[in-house]
């Protein structure tokens, strides 16, 4: 799919899969959108515009060149951007291409930081808008949305850290838990960091205005407060991990603790038993007729004796 925003008579118009992207009465081309397009529709916008997106493993790779391209009259970038579905978090690329002053963008699904992006748009009404304003609302946009993903799993960490600590569940499901909350936090951590790189390198074009890269420093202290919450997340998961793993020895030492002193008090009575058990013809207690009780009262004291001790020293 192609979307087409143009500015007319001052306000922001767009079309959908529009037939032409450039005509007479369509106004001044702005942006240029495509989702999850087809080859055919791909081809069309690069050769009507003279510009050629990032193949899928261009734009997934890590090298600086892949992420960000500045020339004379283009800016070439690729970012993540992470997306929340059905309880998982997942990071898509997105390829960006600015020149002429109108921005390119190409995505392969859909996203909500650019329809609420769009949604924005409709309320400008400004014929000096500029394509590079544009990206940046699409940026801030995506910032606010990893905002809200780190507070949801703020909010996910606190009710496992409730149930942990309060209710002492160690059960293999809060591990799990856990781990899948340090995985979605290292994927938005990644993600925020790859869009720093991006600001930052757009911060230090000479190409940029400095009304707009005023906006880029703000962006950048947002993205910086951001980090700090994820490392205190982390921080945090750990220490829940660490917490977890510290009450599974504890129950772990209490069942080795009770095994120990069921072995120690029954060790007295196996040694009766085994002395009894001799088959020396010389032994005084055979033609006892007490012999059988004493040799059971005997045993039993001590057990009783060790139980004793063992309460005495609060080892039990």
């Amino acid at each position: 799919m192609i979307r087409g925003f143009y500015i007319r008579e001052g306000e922001i118009h767009w079309e959908k899969n529009p037939e032409n992207l450039v005509a007479p009465g369509k106004g001044r081309t702005i942006w240029v959108d495509l989702q999850a397009p087809t080859d055919h529709e791909q081809r069309v916008v690069e050769e009507e515009f003279g510009i050629e997106f990032f193949t899928q493993q261009e734009a997934a790779e890590i090298e600086s060149s892949s992420r960000y391209f500045e020339d004379d009259d283009i800016f070439e970038a690729n970012s993540a951007f992470v997306m929340h579905h059905d309880g998982s978090y997942s990071t898509r690329q997105v390829s960006f291409i600015l020149k002429n002053d109108i921005l390119f963008t190409l995505r392969r699904t859909e996203m909500k930081s650019f329809a609420e992006a769009v949604r924005k748009l409709k309320t400008i009404r400004s014929a000096t808008t500029k394509a590079f304003q544009i990206w940046l609302l699409l940026l801030e946009t995506q910032i606010d949305y990893d905002a809200d993903f780190i507070e949801l799993l703020t909010r996910t960490t606190n009710v496992v850290s409730k149930r942990l600590v309060k209710e002492q569940s160690i059960e293999e499901e809060v591990l799990l838990r856990i781990t899948e909350l340090q995985e979605n936090t290292i994927l938005i951590r990644e993600s925020i960091v790859d869009k720093q790189r991006l600001v930052s390198s757009l911060l230090r074009s000479y190409a940029v205005d400095e009304p707009e890269k005023e906006r880029l420093r703000t962006i950048i202290k947002d993205i910086n407060s951001l980090l700090q919450h994820t490392q205190f997340s982390f921080e945090r998961l750990e220490y829940l991990q660490n917490t977890f793993l510290g009450l599974v020895n504890i129950e772990q030492n209490q069942v080795i603790k009770i095994f120990t002193v069921m072995t120690v008090v029954f060790m007295p009575p196996t040694l009766i038993a085994s002395i009894y058990g001799m088959n020396f013809e010389v032994m005084p207690e055979l033609k006892w007729v007490a012999g059988y009780p004493f040799a059971l009262g005997m045993m039993v004291l001590s057990s009783l004796c060790f139980l004793w001790y063992f309460k005495r020293k609060k080892w039990l």
